[in-house]
């Protein structure tokens, strides 16, 4: 196990929007199986219903119109990774430095996607095998609870880490990290509180920031 030299021991990465282009894994489904979540996102938004009921809402959706976990691994199957991806998660193995995903969307991509560039860690929402409800892993409004926990299991410090958002639900990841990097960026709020920002699709030009 390489020490990383730059002082930097994990990187936790959004997924929607930052390691795949799509801004929402749920809203891509939703898109193929041709549902229409707007009414659960805008009672979601409006804190009228919890993370929960937001997802076992949208998984009854789909349930409804028989669709399965194997359609929704299916449709994820060939979704391509941000460009500069790979590139970007073997340069920080390569340092000794950890990877993580930290994402409210769907841990099925998410899992999919970690597999293929050897990521170390996924904390990303699941469906229950018969489609019954979601498991509640990361609520987008508090991504700083799942990150605090990886690290005390890692004893990784604050300092020592860095996190990569798009929106401004990254904002709590960015607060109990090192350094948060607005990559993509979605909204003015995550580019308010990022202290690096990287506009371009390339996740290669987070590296200088971390390696330097």
């Amino acid at each position: 196990y390489l020490l990383s030299m730059t002082g930097y021991k994990l990187v936790a990465f959004d997924m929607d929007g930052v390691l795949v282009e799509m801004k929402s894994s749920w809203r891509y489904i939703h898109e193929c199986f041709g549902t229409d979540n707007s009414e659960n996102r805008k009672a979601y938004l409006n804190d009228e219903i919890s993370s929960q009921e937001y997802m076992d809402k949208d998984i009854a959706m789909w349930k409804s119109i028989g669709k399965t976990v194997h359609d929704i691994e299916a449709v994820f199957e060939n979704v391509p990774v941000m460009k500069g991806a790979h590139e970007c998660m073997h340069a920080l193995k390569a340092e000794g430095i950890k990877t993580a995903i930290v994402s409210g969307g769907l841990g099925i991509l998410a899992r999919r996607i970690a597999e293929e560039m050897g990521m170390d860690y996924v904390i990303a929402n699941e469906i229950n095998e018969n489609m019954e409800k979601g498991i509640l892993h990361v609520s987008p409004k508090n991504k700083d609870i799942p990150l605090k926990n990886l690290a005390r299991k890692l004893r990784v410090e604050k300092e020592e880490i860095v996190s990569v958002g798009n929106s401004k639900y990254d904002v709590k990841m960015f607060k109990v990290s090192g350094m948060g990097i607005a990559f993509n960026p979605c909204d003015d709020i995550v580019v308010a509180d990022a202290d690096v920002v990287i506009k371009e699709k390339d996740l290669s030009l987070i590296l200088p920031y971390i390696l330097e």
